[in-house]
């Protein structure tokens, strides 16, 4: 009995953890559109908002989910032609101050290029 409770903690302080690290975390970065775009990435509890910092508006508004290393997006507003259901699932990895994001699957043509292989930094506004 111990050794169960014990576990369902364990899982349940890793499982809480995964999502901290993208959870309530804002970073920042360059995209690559027609013209280079500063932008932050502001990670909610479940939601993720791109923000155009050039021209001080909202890009994109999507629900993520993660894992310890995937999360995926689904967008719900914002300027791209992608379909709310069309599920882009990326591949990401923290490391220092740092987050890359790849492409595991996304069949939005104006989501996909311009996220694969992005690199952001933490941002401590």
């Amino acid at each position: 009995m111990k050794n169960g409770l014990f576990c369902l903690l364990t899982i349940t302080l890793i499982s809480g953890s995964v999502k901290a690290q993208l959870g309530h975390s804002k970073w920042k970065g360059v995209l690559k559109l027609d013209n280079p775009v500063n932008v932050t990435f502001n990670f909610g509890k479940d939601t993720l908002t791109v923000f155009n910092l050039d021209e001080n508006t909202i890009l994109e508004t999507m629900i993520y989910t993660a894992t310890s290393s995937t999360f995926t997006l689904k967008k719900i507003s914002g300027q791209s032609g992608c379909e709310s259901s069309t599920i882009g699932k990326y591949k990401y990895k923290i490391k220092a101050k740092s987050l890359l994001m790849t492409v595991v699957e996304d069949n939005c043509s104006d989501r996909a290029p311009y996220l694969n292989n992005l690199q952001l930094m933490k941002d401590r506004s």
